[in-house]
């Protein structure tokens, strides 16, 4: 059940309506007073009448969540309203990010690049995305790699029944796009090879997909349960959008290689420098998952802004409070990052996984917001 009826009797409001569509159609910046408790009514009509994704930023991640959940209520679970959560892991610290955020980022990020239908919605409807400041400020995969275009060669990460592949070449790819290789596909993220058959659990999808082949051309695509193992339906395609937020493989290489070349260990022991280097050294070929969210800043250098065009649009849920706690994450992390290089557990010049909010603001004024 939802509360749609609601968003039609508003829509009938002429008061309501000049409201939704001066700030749907202003061009650059506009600025709207709306009760709290009528917020999430307000921008799930906005996002009716807007024709191109809404980005709407918070200030702190309990009220991204909070607003996210407010949206499904009055627009419907099958609606593409996806949510951006913030990282639990804090920048510097070496641990990795728990899968399920890093499977509602990934699919966030995926449905503001265009990459496809999640969840079942209609692939013509712009998706709307909830975060808070602190995710946004974080810097994150190319649109074009999130909409499943691999750099290199400018390829779709797409399959099709009918075409002829090759399955090391095929495997490999979605290697690079971050899919582990399993022996049974049982979560997002995952895929297997046994004989003529690739299962292949996309980032976003409900399924796992089934491709079998017909000596080396694609003969069928279903999606199946992989409890049953049983059909679900036949599916036309298997466009895969990236499994993982750090694609080391898959960046710019001489930048990243600058990068690391910039690092100034002169505070840091042995220890921690054979640690990195070692590490680094494998970057690129064969990387610790568990260390890549420590090392985001080296690899992705990307702002959210790229992934909202002319016809989207930029909502700040209480722009004041938004830039406050941007400014109060900036200097902590800053603290942060000066007390380790301080005790030798990070080099200087160490790239932050966040952009500071000075960056971020020149970023957004260029875009309808």
């Amino acid at each position: 059940m939802t509360l749609k009826g609601v968003l039609e009797l508003l829509d009938r409001h002429p008061g309501h309506r000049s409201n939704v569509d001066a700030s749907g159609n202003s061009g650059s910046e506009s600025a709207v007073t709306v009760r709290q408790g009528a917020r999430a009514a307000f921008l799930a009509s906005l996002w009716l009448r807007q024709r191109g994704p809404v980005l709407v930023i918070t200030p702190r991640p309990d009220d991204a969540r909070r607003l996210h959940d407010q949206l499904l209520t009055y627009l419907g679970d099958d609606q593409p309203v996806h949510l951006l959560p913030e990282p639990e892991v804090l920048p510097y610290e070496r641990l990795a990010v728990d899968a399920n955020t890093g499977n509602q980022r990934l699919t966030a990020l995926a449905a503001l690049a265009g990459a496809g239908s999640f969840g079942g919605s209609d692939p013509d409807v712009q998706p709307m995305v909830v975060c808070s400041v602190g995710s946004a400020l974080l810097y994150t995969l190319p649109p074009e790699l999130m909409a499943g275009v691999f750099p290199a060669t400018g390829e779709l990460s797409l399959w099709k029944k009918g075409d002829r592949i090759r399955i090391e070449t095929v495997l490999g790819q979605w290697l690079d796009l971050g899919y582990r290789n399993e022996p049974v596909v049982e979560g997002p993220g995952s895929f297997s090879h046994r004989g003529g058959i690739l299962d292949i659990y996309p980032i976003g999808s409900e399924w796992p997909l089934r491709i079998e082949l017909w000596d080396d051309e694609i003969d069928t695509i279903r999606y199946f349960d992989p409890v049953s193992q049983r059909s679900i339906r036949p599916a036309d395609e298997v466009r895969l959008a990236p499994a993982k937020e750090q694609l080391p493989g898959l960046a710019h290489q001489q930048t990243l290689e600058s990068r690391i070349a910039a690092l100034d260990y002169a505070k840091c022991g042995n220890e921690v420098r054979d640690r990195m280097a070692e590490e680094l050294s494998v970057l690129t070929s064969a990387p610790n998952p568990e260390t890549l969210s420590f090392y985001n800043g080296l690899i992705n250098q990307t702002h959210l802004m790229e992934y909202i065009g002319a016809n989207g649009l930029v909502v700040l849920e209480r722009s004041g409070r938004v830039e406050a706690e941007a400014l109060e994450l900036e200097e902590r992390f800053e603290r942060m990052r000066e007390a380790r290089e301080d005790r030798g557990e990070l080099p200087v010049n160490f790239p932050s996984p966040h952009m500071d909010w000075e960056e971020f603001s020149n970023r957004l004024s260029g875009v309808p917001q």
